[in-house]
């Protein structure tokens, strides 16, 4: 147990400099990406609830929310999003507000977006609820810390017509917000996060379509490299996700309603953290404000086949 404690330690140290992972980042590109504001041309709320590593005493616990929604005068979109998640003694609080600006190819919606994202992160460190013997990191001191930092961020995204394939490409944290009161050397750091995803629609019926899609994140020296495959029949989604090195994921969702769509997902843990924990949950609830034109996948029956401009 004393292993798997330190293991997760050292985990916990790496996982506070990171930004969280969540399996089912098909249904929020958003949330990764600020060029994604308004890309399903209508309002888009999207919350999640993420429980990682269950069994270990401080596993993570994240949340997201988000809202975005295209604007015409702006020529494109905008969106916030707050995220939260909490780590052993490490909370991190993310706030963000986004602008994409939208530039239409052909007249058929193809679209190639430009975006931007600025706000404020919160990292905050009780290292006075740690024992000595419980710090890998002789650095950390033993008292609690926190700091509120600038951040901002940008991304492109491209989608074609009826999002039957898209693709983004995002940087965040620019400015690698410094963790100075985080460690005596003060050269801790938010490491700049590249975010690359893609996602493609095959119908192979008029109710049946399979809907591949691919994750991939670089954060410092730290990579991660996930696929996904699902398949929706009529209102229900079933998916199996592989997470390089990491876990396998089963995901199950429902289109309850023209406009609420709810999903979940369990991650089997195939690090060396599986001999300490049963594995991770992840709830998902995206609602989106239905325009006057009915939306049709992958964008859950919601996208407004008309190019806002």
């Amino acid at each position: 147990m004393r292993v798997g404690r330190l293991l997760w330690l050292g985990a916990a140290l790496m996982w506070a400099q990171q930004d969280p992972q969540f399996t089912q980042y098909m249904y929020n590109r958003f949330g990764l990406n600020p060029a994604a504001a308004g890309y399903a041309g209508a309002w888009q709320f999207f919350g999640v609830g993420r429980l990682q590593w269950i069994g270990i005493d401080g596993h993570p616990i994240t949340y997201a929310v988000t809202a975005n929604t295209p604007v015409t005068f702006l020529r494109g979109g905008v969106g916030v999003q707050v995220l939260g998640d909490q780590i052993g003694p490490f909370r991190t609080t993310d706030i963000k507000a986004a602008y994409a600006f939208r530039i239409p190819i052909g007249g058929g919606g193809s679209a190639l977006q430009i975006g931007v994202a600025g706000g404020v992160i919160n990292k905050t460190l009780d290292g006075a609820s740690l024992r000595p013997e419980q710090i890998p990191d002789p650095t950390l001191f033993n008292r609690a810390s926190s700091l509120l930092l600038p951040d901002v961020g940008a991304g492109l995204y491209f989608t074609l017509p009826e999002d039957k394939f898209y693709m983004g490409f995002s940087a965040m944290h620019l400015t690698e917000p410094a963790l100075k009161d985080f460690t005596s050397t003060g050269r801790s750091r938010v490491p700049r996060h590249f975010y690359a995803t893609a996602g493609y629609t095959a119908r192979l019926s008029e109710n049946v379509d399979l809907i591949p899609s691919a994750f991939f994140k670089l954060a410092g020296s730290q990579y991660m490299v996930e696929g996904n495959l699902s398949l929706r029949v009529e209102s229900v989604v079933l998916g199996a996700s592989y997470r390089l090195g990491d876990a396998v994921c089963a995901l199950l969702g429902l289109q309850a309603t023209e406009s609420l769509f709810v999903g979940y997902s369990y991650d089997y843990t195939l690090s060396r953290l599986g001999a300490v924990t049963t594995g991770s949950h992840e709830l998902v609830i995206l609602y989106t404000l239905a325009p006057a034109f009915r939306l049709i996948p992958p964008d859950l029956g919601v996208r407004d086949k008309k190019d806002f401009r």
